[in-house]
């Protein structure tokens, strides 16, 4: 894992309310459906303005509180322009990358982030403003934590 800074980029796309506890239950969990009508409605071609970056991305954001709060999660791509679309400010992250095969590797990474964040060695605060799943490359994932 390392920090990273990172400019204000804007992402477009279709977006859910949920939290980890409904996201761990395999028959409720609203985020791989939301993946699958984001696929199946081939949102990203009625997508405008899209940045040049090939990148898909799992927004989370509007966090009532922590971890165990509601949040809602964004599908979506990069995008030029900020209508419509979800404004990641500046901000300061602690990004986690993770090879393997989706979506095992998804929760694989995240189980990663979340040992980290308990454990006594952690030298960061979570912010709880932006985090992302970042997919550019076959069978990685990267996952960016804002931080205070």
């Amino acid at each position: 894992m390392k920090v990273k800074y990172l400019e204000k980029f804007y992402v477009a796309g279709i977006t859910t309310r949920t939290n980890n506890e409904t996201e761990l239950n395999e028959e409720q969990g609203k985020i791989p459906d939301l993946w699958q009508k984001y696929v199946d409605d081939n949102i990203e071609s009625k997508t405008f303005n899209k940045a040049k970056s090939f990148a898909m991305y799992g927004l989370y954001n509007k966090y009532e509180s922590d971890v165990n709060s509601d949040y809602d999660y964004t599908v979506g791509v990069e995008v030029t322009k900020p209508k419509n679309a979800i404004t990641i400010e500046k901000d300061r992250y602690l990004v986690f990358t993770k090879k393997g095969e989706l979506p095992d590797v998804v929760i694989d990474a995240w189980h990663d982030v979340w040992n980290y964040f308990s454990s006594e060695e952690c030298e960061y605060e979570r912010a709880y403003n932006f985090d992302f799943e970042k997919y550019e490359e076959d069978e990685q994932i990267e996952i960016y934590i804002s931080i205070k």
